[in-house]
């Protein structure tokens, strides 16, 4: 009698853990099943729909998790901007010089133009995108956009206007497909060594004449200020000159004078004292 209740007690036992494994079995099934229904767009991107039986749906999903159909693929693009980094792209300028440049570049695409990007590249992830036709877009408008520079323009103070300039082609070539570019940089130009030299004695050629000409305004600034003082002692001889009068010239003789008659010898000796013309007349007077 007791073996037949632990027996009993065991089955009871069993099909509770029987009951309970299926029941979570059908929980994580479930689960399974739920999670093929279910695709997460993360912040910042937007899915379209592509189903074998009905092809692609016109209607994007936005941020968030959405219900989808059991054979139902998303794929997702950005539409807030993201950052693009080109090595070592080579490109020529207007002097027939090779370079290589280094691009960088920010992108979005605009969210009602998703799904003509799906309908050109098909499936695939935007980083894909990216490495092959951006990459080959970028080539062509930094080749077109370079070639009107010289290769110290690109060194110098016009980098930025050809970057401005490679951005408006590059950006004017693939906003159809709705891709909107922003913020294009160039790096620092690489030439071969051949062209580094040419560089090197150009840049050299022009400190030198900017040294020259420093050196010529300073030598045309000593010759304007020694111009100028000659001018001033020239000046101030003729006030000097036109000043002195014979009455000036005797009053600071007199001025002078001690009151002693100068003594001479020797019979050629003459000593002239200046006097006023009227000075015979007054003495005759008395």
């Amino acid at each position: 009698m007791e073996n037949n209740l632990v027996n009993m007690n065991k089955k009871k036992m069993n099909k509770k853990v029987l009951g309970g494994s299926l029941v979570a079995a059908a929980l994580i099934l479930s689960l399974a099943l739920l999670a093929m229904f279910i695709e997460k767009i993360p912040n910042g991107y937007v899915g379209v729909v592509y189903s074998p039986n009905g092809g692609v749906q016109e209607k994007t999903l936005g941020q968030g998790w959405h219900l989808v159909g059991l054979f139902d693929k998303v794929t997702i693009y950005p539409v807030r901007m993201q950052t693009v980094n080109y090595k070592d792209i080579q490109v020529a300028t207007s002097d027939g010089k090779s370079v290589t440049v280094d691009f960088a570049y920010n992108y979005s695409i605009q969210p009602d133009k998703v799904v003509d990007v799906f309908n050109k590249f098909g499936p695939i992830e935007v980083e894909q995108i990216e490495d092959s036709y951006l990459r080959t877009r970028l080539w062509d408008a930094g080749r077109k956009g370079i070639a009107k520079y010289s290769v110290i323009d690109t060194y110098g103070e016009k980098s930025s206007e050809a970057a401005v300039n490679v951005q408006n082609l590059f950006s004017n070539d693939i906003k159809e497909l709705g891709f909107v570019v922003d913020n294009l940089t160039l790096g620092v130009p690489k030439p071969d060594k051949s062209t580094q030299a040419a560089i090197d004695k150009r840049v050299e050629a022009a400190q030198e004449l900017e040294r020259k000409q420093i050196e010529l305004k300073i030598a045309e600034a000593e010759a304007q200020k020694k111009k100028i003082e000659a001018q001033g002692i020239a000046d101030y001889n003729r006030i000097i000159k036109e000043s002195i009068s014979p009455e000036v010239i005797q009053n600071k003789w007199i001025e002078k004078w001690d009151g002693v008659m100068p003594k001479a010898t020797g019979s050629n000796q003459l000593i002239s004292i200046p006097l006023e013309e009227t000075a015979p007349a007054a003495a005759s007077g008395q």
